[in-house]
């Protein structure tokens, strides 16, 4: 063992500096996780080469299933690396039942949805599940987006027998709770399910705007109200004198 870690160590001392890190800018970043134990110098020119030459980039993670129950049948994951132009099958069995068809929001939050159960999951890889009791109102589909890694809001999408189709609930993972908030504004009155509306969220705000109108508002997990609306509709004159502005000098 001794002699192995001292060949990789006069290894790592014939090739430093910016070849190594040229190198390893051109190797699958799948390939290079063992390359950190090697030796210190090398985990140095790996970390030099991700921050200076070929950076990593968002990766593509794709869900499949069928769309009837059992829903677990041909589920299969896979991701894409764009760095390293490479598909990975993604082999694991999550530890829930697939209650109903998968569905994610912002790309940060894969969720399923059901009469008896919510399930969720927003770590990258999707490894860790956890389970929840369903929404107070049952919601066929709503707006869902997780707020500041602790709330995630469930907003419209209700059935036509609910009383209120706009309510909005939120969950608290720490009190593994839900709550019922102000519903969403009257002017998503005829489009409060998700289809309808273009969802945004960061760490702090959920943003819902109306396709058809451009009419937006935001919703604040904190003080739990909704602000707005905001028009966010283009000034057709505006954009019709630019373009004649356009062809004009051309």
């Amino acid at each position: 063992m001794n002699k192995e870690h001292e060949e990789v160590q006069s290894e790592s001392d014939i090739i430093r500096g910016d070849v190594l890190e040229s190198i390893f800018c051109h190797v699958p970043l799948i390939h290079l996780v063992p390359v950190c134990h090697l030796s210190k110098s090398w985990n140095r020119a790996l970390f030099s080469s991700l921050r200076h030459f070929n950076k990593p980039k968002p990766w593509l993670i794709v869900h499949s299933q069928t769309s009837r129950p059992p829903y677990t049948t041909a589920a299969s994951s896979v991701a894409y690396d764009p760095r390293s132009n490479l598909w990975l099958r993604i082999n694991y069995h999550p530890p829930v039942e697939y209650v109903s068809d998968l569905r994610s929001s912002n790309s940060t939050l894969l969720y399923m949805l059901s009469i008896s159960k919510f399930s969720f999951s927003f770590d990258p890889l999707r490894l860790t599940w956890h389970q929840a009791d369903p929404p107070l109102v049952w919601r066929t589909d709503p707006v869902v987006a997780m707020l500041d890694r602790r709330h995630i809001v469930v907003a419209g999408g209700a059935c036509d027998f609910e009383d209120d189709p706009l309510s909005v609930e939120i969950y608290d993972l720490e009190t593994r709770k839900w709550d019922t908030c102000e519903s969403m504004p009257a002017i998503f009155e005829h489009s409060a399910a998700s289809m309808w509306l273009s969802i945004a969220a960061n760490t702090k705000t959920l943003y819902a705007m109306e396709q058809a109108s451009g009419i937006t508002c935001s919703f604040d997990p904190i003080s739990r109200i909704w602000l707005g609306p905001f028009d966010l509709r283009h000034d057709h004159s505006e954009i019709r004198r630019m373009l004649k502005t356009s062809k004009s000098g051309n």
